[in-house]
């Protein structure tokens, strides 16, 4: 357990990353998704909320769906931090990309908090919303990735 939690966290961080291939490139992989769906959510008019995942828009004056927008947009901003983060550890410290893993997977499990705090019953969108459908097996792939990273760490630090 003391082994694990060194990969997760250690004590210095370096470029030295021993997670393989397989983690890495999926670091990669969520670095890359993580930039398109943080830029969608900043950038986009609606912030994605309609267009994407095809959230009804509502009724009012003044207009709602700008406060919407303007709540997912901040999101946008937070997501971007995250791919900013990724990116600096991408770059200089790589021996953190098990902790990126660990940060996926709990915000994932937040996500699934949220749903069950604030649920969405389908008549608030058109069709289900990809960030739903893809909800459990971005969990699945951030367990995986983290326990990869972490077994194969160990496993090259005690070969």
């Amino acid at each position: 357990m003391h082994a694990v939690l060194e990969t997760i966290l250690p004590r210095e961080a370096s470029n030295e990353y021993r997670g393989g291939l397989v983690p890495f490139y999926g670091f990669c992989l969520v670095a890359a998704v993580m930039l398109f769906r943080s830029t969608v959510h900043f950038l986009k008019d609606d912030s994605g909320v309609n267009s994407i995942a095809s959230i009804i828009l509502f009724e009012g004056s003044p207009d709602p769906n700008n406060l919407i927008y303007l709540f997912s947009s901040i999101g946008g901003v937070e997501q971007l931090l995250f791919v900013m983060v990724y990116g600096v550890v991408l770059w200089r410290y790589r021996n953190l990309i098990p902790l990126m893993f660990a940060f996926l997977v709990v915000e994932s499990c937040f996500g699934f908090v949220v749903g069950a705090l604030h649920p969405l019953d389908p008549v608030y969108y058109e069709h289900t919303p990809p960030g739903k459908l893809g909800a459990v097996p971005k969990l699945l792939f951030a367990v995986g990735m983290l326990a990869l990273s972490v077994r194969n760490s160990n496993s090259n630090r005690q070969g």
